[in-house]
């Protein structure tokens, strides 16, 4: 099926190691299964598999959902940069 994604295996999150632990450790944060996390019982971030091995991460906000492409080896500054984001977003769905 063209343009079809499926969940990510866990297997392929592997560089993402560092910001679960920390995902982990946040208020009202809950891994249901691997890499795919609740907030405060609700949805909050999960990961995509497309085309070609695209990883994507989606994210959840006061607003809605969010799509954060996740290149191949994803760097030290890239981690904290989506970990920047996902404070954002944690820190919208409390309010």
């Amino acid at each position: 099926m063209a343009g079809a994604v499926r969940r990510c295996p866990p297997e392929a999150l592997a560089d993402l190691a560092d910001v679960f632990a920390e995902l982990r450790t946040w208020d009202g944060v809950v891994e249901k299964k691997p890499g795919i996390f609740y907030a405060h019982r609700q949805p909050f971030l999960h990961f995509h598999l497309g085309e070609g091995g695209r990883r994507r991460g989606d994210v959840k906000g006061r607003t809605g959902w969010v799509q954060v492409d996740l290149p191949g080896q994803l760097s030290a500054a890239w981690r904290r940069a989506f970990l920047r984001e996902l404070r954002r977003r944690h820190a919208e769905q409390q309010r």
